[in-house]
């Protein structure tokens, strides 16, 4: 009889704490998923509770934060020049970026750059990269150590891996893109595979196919080019699902290895039934035992080195790039490269249509301020959508990438670019003739 209480007391033990294990899960998700993903009001303003911290951090510590910037990225020199492993090249370029922000900074006259509008968005994304990173790095795992990750995977698995060839975890990763930056999602695409959750081919879809898909920049697009939002949105969503279904199927995204980079019990699961159930079956089953604290710690401890080399290099982007894109010689040659294919499908403005996918290269919201905006609204509509679908920018995803630690064959990125430019083409001449009636 002694033995049989023990064992029961054992088991309600097991169970009160696998209780409370799925109560912090429940907890922990929805804090996760207040912050990331749920528009409020406050201030007259409506967007997450991500951006009003950030808001309010910046407008109360602005200056504060403009010289821990400048300090971490001087350290972040200082680093590289006692350890030498930097080339003297690369070397001068610290030392640049960390003029041009001083500049940005204190400057009365903008010394390193033709516009000023290059400025203000410089600005705002140097302050995005100090702010909202750090910020989404903190409240990360509220989303991806405590099963909401292994929920979604578990829902959206099969529709994903038939449309896209890819995991249902995804979904969660594109939605970071879509609610917060390119960049909070690309860490959060180097953190799943860099823990064993994600496969390189998957790190190249999300990196390659979706990570200029925000909202902000969406609704900037269909506001400052005068775009009807309904056909808009309609319309990208439409060449986005047909486009990235034709990518994922094609080389170069076709021959990526399905490997991960550390082994893991960690693998895709496809639940037909009882899916909630069974996400949380596999979170418990795969849970580390580690605090939240540590979590947010490790975080905050990768975005500050990362952002060392990310903000250096994104600022000599922009000031190597202002030379070029503004020059219309240089961007005239580069655009000769879509004559051809905007020719063939009978489209109008093909000048202004090849030099928009030239800007948008170097930075759409750059580009968007290049164009005469004279111009009919299907070639409005068609220059919006290769702004938002076009996947790959120097100031983006290159960037980022030139800024981790993540090894991924450059090349890829200028294919997939052209692959993507084209198909976007394509398809909305064909949606734009079926709808004139031009085949009938």
């Amino acid at each position: 009889m002694e033995g049989i209480n023990k064992n029961k007391n054992y088991e309600a033990k097991g169970n009160e704490s696998e209780s409370l294990t799925i109560l912090e899960m429940i907890i922990y998700s929805i804090i996760g998923i207040c912050i990331f993903f749920i528009p409020i009001n406050l201030n007259y303003q409506t967007q997450t509770l991500l951006y009003h911290i950030t808001d309010k951090i910046q407008s109360d510590y602005k200056t504060f934060i403009q010289v821990c910037i400048i300090l971490f990225i001087s350290l972040g020199s200082i680093k590289s020049f006692i350890k030498k492993d930097k080339s003297k090249i690369i070397l001068f370029f610290r030392i640049l970026s960390i003029l041009i922000l001083i500049n940005i900074f204190y400057g009365q006259n903008y010394i390193f750059f033709k516009n000023d509008n290059t400025v203000l968005i410089i600005k705002e994304l140097v302050f995005n990269l100090s702010i909202v990173l750090p910020i989404s790095a903190i409240f990360m795992p509220f989303i991806l150590n405590y099963g909401l990750l292994e929920i979604v995977e578990s829902y959206c698995h099969p529709i994903m891996k038939k449309l896209f060839k890819v995991s249902g975890k995804v979904v969660l990763n594109i939605l970071i893109f879509v609610f917060t930056d390119c960049f909070c999602g690309l860490y959060m695409a180097n953190k799943l595979y860099n823990q064993g959750k994600l496969r390189l081919n998957e790190l190249y879809m999300l990196i390659l196919n979706f990570s200029i898909i925000s909202f902000s920049m969406f609704r900037y697009t269909y506001v400052e080019l005068s775009i009807n939002n309904l056909s808009f949105i309609f319309i990208t969503l439409l060449i986005l699902i047909l486009s990235n279904m034709i990518l994922c199927r094609i080389y170069p995204l076709s021959k990526i290895k399905k490997s991960y980079y550390i082994k893991t019990n960690y693998r895709e699961s496809i639940h037909r039934k009882y899916k909630f159930k069974k996400g949380i079956n596999k979170y418990l089953q795969n849970k580390e035992d580690k605090k939240m604290i540590l979590y947010i710690l490790d975080n905050l401890e990768e975005v500050i080195n990362l952002n060392m080399t990310l903000i250096p290099n994104i600022l000599i982007i922009f000031f190597i790039s202002d030379f070029i894109f503004y020059n219309e010689d240089i961007v005239y040659i580069f655009s000769k490269i879509f004559y051809p294919i905007i020719n063939m499908l009978n489209l109008s403005d093909v000048e202004l249509i090849s030099k928009s996918i030239i800007y948008s290269f170097y930075n759409e919201i750059i580009a968007i301020e290049l164009i005469n905006m004279n111009i009919s609204d299907n070639i409005k509509l068609l220059i919006g959508l290769l702004f938002v679908l076009k996947g790959t920018t120097l100031t983006s995803n290159i960037a980022y990438i030139t800024g981790s630690k993540l090894e991924l064959d450059k090349k890829y990125f200028i294919l997939v670019y052209l692959e993507r430019i084209f198909l976007i083409l394509i398809l909305y001449a064909s949606i734009y003739y079926c709808y004139t009636g031009y085949i009938m």
